[in-house]
């Protein structure tokens, strides 16, 4: 028997001295593979045979020496993430950044990833071209759409948080995300834009002409996302009280279709007054939506009872509604590119523009604080719940 051979129990192992290799030795067989450690002292080759055990119990790789970025980016989603009370686009936002970080430095191993080559990686991602490990397929470089400083921003505090979780489970000795600086050529996002008082007019009377009307009238006078503005349904809709009540989202699944699920963050929850242009707009709605289902029969789907759908009851499609958006920005003969979402920018400029203090503003967006207002949100316009009626009377004719 070899010298110090200890004997443990099942599912334990075994540690025993090797005087050949003049170290401790242990052995435990996991899901039917044998695996080996060697250590200098018994202490050590006894800890790290348990590290061996508890990852395994755990799920986690049994050789964390040898983890890459990849499996742990894929690690931290199914076990770190997935848990965690976040909003559903707080969840996408992370996805997509963990794919940018395994397409970028997927197969690297965390013992070796050091800042300067998620530096690197950034640094190509600001110029639009493809991942380090497409150049290196022989593939080339192929041109994309670069990232803005916000974006690598988010990239970077995803990856701090699943290295912070990798080595609270001893994956990683350091976590390096800290000390990762973005490129100075990183460009800052751009800023949205608001329409004047007469461009928002002439918005109003161009959406007279659109069905989507009551939408557009949604998310200019009372600064509804557009996700936000897709998902009101009729209980929603207070006409009696001139109330419209937020707490849902229209958003695309994996599968790329239109759902209906939570707003955007639990603050985003909020009951709004509407001006009687907005509450016009929605029983003109109602009525045509009335008339559809009519015709459509029982091929109709509206479960939701949405105040917006597709022709046969789905929830909209977001193309579709860009371009709906896009045919009565043109009728408006509004310059330049715009968007549903800047609809939102303008609810909150002229808003504040008329007298608004910026605080109230902030809770008519669903907004827990000033920062993103004041960051994006306001345009030209003096720092100054009923926002609605504020924008009716400012915008009567």
């Amino acid at each position: 028997m070899a010298k110090g051979d200890t004997r443990r129990g099942r599912g334990e192992g075994a540690l025993f001295f090797d005087a050949d290799k003049n170290r401790w030795v242990g052995r435990i067989t996991i899901d039917g593979q044998r695996r080996k450690v060697l250590a200098g002292t018994k202490t050590e080759a006894r800890r790290r045979l348990d590290e061996l055990r508890r990852s395994a119990d755990q799920g986690l790789p049994i050789t964390p020496g040898d983890i890459t970025l990849g499996e742990v980016l894929e690690l931290w989603q199914k076990k770190g993430l997935a848990g965690r009370s976040i909003s559903d686009s707080q969840h996408t936002a992370h996805r997509w950044a963990a794919k940018i970080l395994t397409e970028e430095l997927g197969t690297r191993r965390l013992r070796s990833l050091r800042p300067e080559h998620v530096e690197q990686a950034f640094a190509r991602r600001v110029n639009g071209v493809s991942t380090a490990s497409s150049k290196r397929s022989g593939r080339g470089r192929s041109p994309g759409k670069p990232l803005s400083r916000e974006s690598l921003v988010k990239v970077r505090s995803t990856l701090n948080q699943a290295l912070t979780w990798a080595q609270r489970r001893d994956l990683v000795a350091r976590n390096i995300a800290p000390l990762v600086e973005l490129p100075a050529a990183a460009a800052p996002r751009t800023i949205g834009r608001s329409m004047s008082r007469a461009e928002a007019l002439r918005f109003i009377d161009a959406a007279c002409e659109s069905d989507l009307e009551a939408m557009w009238l949604l998310m200019l006078f009372l600064g509804l996302r557009p996700g936000e503005a897709a998902a009101v349904s009729w209980q929603d809709v207070d006409f009696e009280n001139g109330t419209i009540h937020v707490w849902r989202g229209r958003k695309v699944d994996a599968s790329g279709a239109a759902v209906v699920g939570s707003t955007k963050t639990p603050g985003s929850v909020r009951s709004l007054d509407a001006p009687e242009i907005v509450l016009a707009a929605l029983d003109r709605q109602r009525g045509r939506q009335q008339e559809l289902a009519s015709l459509v029969g029982g091929t109709w789907l509206n479960a939701d009872d949405l105040v917006f759908t597709s022709p046969l009851g789905r929830p909209t499609d977001p193309k579709a509604v860009r371009n709906e958006f896009n045919r009565v920005a043109a009728r408006a003969k509004l310059d330049g590119r715009w968007t549903p979402n800047l609809l939102r920018h303008t609810a909150a400029s002229l808003m504040a523009d008329a007298g608004m203090p910026i605080e109230q503003v902030a809770d008519q967006l669903g907004h827990r604080d000033l920062r993103m207002l004041q960051r994006h949100y306001r345009h030209r316009l003096r720092p100054t719940i009923g926002g609605g009626r504020v924008l009716g009377e400012a915008l009567a004719d």
